[in-house]
């Protein structure tokens, strides 16, 4: 299960060594499960760690405020795929991380700037602080392996645009990223909310297929 699964998905690419995703359309989302292996075993599923607004415009929304509806949508999507009281959704390890503030970082702000832009799949280590970060909110949840959507961003302009979330998967025992990925909503004349729902869905769906 450790083995290295950096992928190339027809969602959207997996993500060459720190270099970002261009701003494309998006593509046809998968119809398969890439994340499926990992539906019966335990994962904690961090808060996301950063957004980005495109400089067009297209979603100019407060960034802690985005951060947390994205959250909140895709705590519900996973508990609505069947993985309640298997995954550790970013509401658990939020309300989890505050009962134990003096043993466990912000699950928000874990130092992820390393991981920003994805990892060197020749190199896919994380180092410290995230590192020891990522131990601490597995071991809370008795889990292993952790999902951490990196970076929420809009991609376009004024013409419409469309969403992306930076997913990495983390073995964060040996901290070691074993996979990772940019997924993208359907492109929109305009921003709205339900294209944060369509994402958070999406990311569900990558461990439970629709």
């Amino acid at each position: 299960m450790r083995r290295l699964l950096l992928l190339v998905a027809t969602a959207a690419a997996a993500l060459p060594a720190q270099q970002p995703a261009q701003p494309s359309a998006p593509q046809t989302t998968p119809q398969i499960a890439p994340l499926a292996q990992y539906s019966s075993v335990k994962v904690a599923v961090v808060p996301v760690q950063f957004y980005k607004a495109d400089a067009g415009g297209f979603a100019n929304q407060p960034s802690p405020a985005i951060r947390a509806a994205f959250d909140s949508l895709l705590s519900e999507q996973l508990e609505e795929h069947g993985l309640k009281g298997m995954w550790a959704t970013p509401a658990d390890v939020h309300r989890t991380a505050k009962r134990n503030a003096m043993y466990t970082a912000d699950p928000r702000n874990l130092g992820a700037y390393p991981v920003r832009n994805g990892v060197n799949a020749k190199k896919p280590v994380v180092v410290d602080p995230l590192a020891s970060n990522l131990r601490r909110v597995v071991a809370l949840h008795d889990a292993r392996y952790l999902l951490m959507p990196v970076e929420l961003r809009a991609e376009g302009g004024r013409d419409g645009g469309f969403l992306v979330v930076r997913l990495l998967l983390v073995d964060a025992r040996l901290n070691t990223v074993l996979w990772q990925m940019d997924l993208p909503s359907d492109r929109a004349a305009a921003y709205s909310p339900a294209m944060l729902q369509q994402l958070a869905a999406r990311v569900a769906d990558l461990v439970v297929a629709p």
